[in-house]
């Protein structure tokens, strides 16, 4: 049987827009929201800390004299298919609190390494296009899922041609729309059964 590579890469790979934002120093460039990349990480593996995270952790105060100037920080990531080494360092200020930077950044760093929010990283969400059906296609799945739900925990024939009503006016792609009829048709005859 042959591993297939890209599954955990193509599983993580497109970003959610609402979950960025633009920078405007260094030339600009998207920033990815921290607390997101661990909800998407903890979504596949569970909790942080438990078959996934951060273990190992060496710092190192890079000095000139008695000053710090430089923070370094080298762990290893470890989730549940390996693990491996990463390094990340950070230019020291006090009160900066640069150990907890340096720990997010470089989660953000290994996550990435594993293909987490790689359109990002590959520069596509440079092209307003790419970003408008990325979000296009992620408020359809949105939408497939609501209407599922609402679906299954429709109690009368009534609730469920409302349902239907409301999906049919959206725009939504074919396979969609015959996936929530298959739904609806089953809802309707397991109701049907009851009464």
């Amino acid at each position: 049987m042959t591993k297939d590579n890209m599954k955990l890469w193509d599983a993580v790979s497109v970003t959610d827009p609402d979950t960025t934002r633009k920078v405007n120093q260094r030339g600009g460039f998207t920033a990815i929201c921290a607390q997101a990349q661990l909800k998407e990480a903890t979504k596949l593996w569970g909790p942080y800390g438990d078959t996934w995270g951060l273990a190992e952790l060496q710092w190192e105060y890079i000095k000139t004299g008695d000053t710090i100037f430089e923070v370094a920080l080298t762990a290893m990531f470890y989730y549940p298919d390996g693990s491996f080494t990463m390094s990340n360092d950070m230019a020291y200020k006090v009160g900066n609190e640069i150990r907890k930077k340096l720990i997010t950044d470089l989660r953000s760093k290994c996550l990435s390494t594993l293909g987490f929010n790689s359109d990002v990283f590959e520069g596509r969400f440079d092209d307003n296009r790419y970003v408008a059906q990325v979000r296009n296609t992620i408020n359809v799945k949105g939408v497939v899922e609501r209407a599922t739900n609402a679906i299954a925990e429709a109690t009368t024939k009534d609730k469920l041609d409302s349902i239907k009503s409301y999906y049919a006016t959206l725009d939504l792609p074919k396979p969609q729309v015959t996936q929530l009829n298959k739904l609806w048709d089953a809802r309707l005859a397991e109701l049907a059964e009851v009464v």
